[in-house]
């Protein structure tokens, strides 16, 4: 694990106020870039066609859940699909630090009509126990019994042959009561609703992650440390 009590030797270097003023603003400039991109993307996510799902039975704490009553009285959802194969004792700690980083206060999405719930391969009891001692609030239903997780390839083969879980996440629409898949995302597109690393990446430091280009001396550890 990474270490990050102490402060590093490295710092910027320091310049007067309009120095600092000048760097900032050319900075704000490629910033504005990315937003506008950000925007134009957006606009061409809405536009995307969708897909019919089937409505998975999944099993959920009390029993039976299937996907549409996950949207609970809305109309839009939003599936954490959270890394935790059936063999398993523990969640995947990438996702674990994903549902740690939703917000505070739930009630914000749903007053946006969108609900909220996770989905794993692994039996529900291992869900619930792994949920109980994270603290967690939501929903979250087993797909395990069911071909949900190979269907959509929430399941992958790994660089050393193996299979298992990838992460990512599924957005869901319920039109005259059935689910379609309008937009999903893996891999780094999960970062965009990750406000902890959203927040690490404007410090001084970045993530401190050993794939980072940093300056020279910057504290870098494994991703996966």
């Amino acid at each position: 694990m990474s270490d990050k009590s102490q402060q590093p030797a490295a710092a910027p270097p320091v310049v007067d106020r309009a120095a600092f003023d000048a760097a900032l603003d050319a900075q704000v400039v490629k910033e504005k870039q990315v937003t506008r991109l950000n925007d134009e993307v957006s606009a061409s996510r809405r536009r995307l066609p969708m897909v019919q799902v089937a409505d998975y039975e999944f099993e959920g704490p009390d029993g039976p859940v299937r996907l549409s009553e996950l949207f609970g009285d809305t109309y839009q959802l939003l599936v954490q699909n959270f890394m935790f194969a059936p063999d398993w004792e523990k969640g995947c700690p990438s996702c674990t630090f994903a549902a740690d980083n939703l917000p505070f206060n739930m009630d914000r999405l749903a007053d946006e009509a969108i609900a909220f719930a996770m989905i794993s391969h692994a039996p529900v009891e291992k869900l619930q126990a792994w949920r109980a001692e994270r603290g967690w609030p939501y929903t979250w239903v087993s797909s395990y019994g069911t071909t949900y997780h190979d269907d959509w390839a929430w399941n992958s083969t790994y660089p050393d042959g193996s299979t298992g879980p990838v992460p990512g996440y599924s957005y869901y629409l319920l039109k005259d009561g059935t689910p379609y898949l309008t937009y999903s995302t893996r891999a780094r597109g999960t970062e965009a609703i990750l406000p902890v690393a959203q927040i690490m990446d404007r410090t001084a430091y970045g993530r401190q992650q050993d794939w980072e280009d940093s300056p020279d001396g910057w504290p870098q550890y494994p991703t996966y440390g």
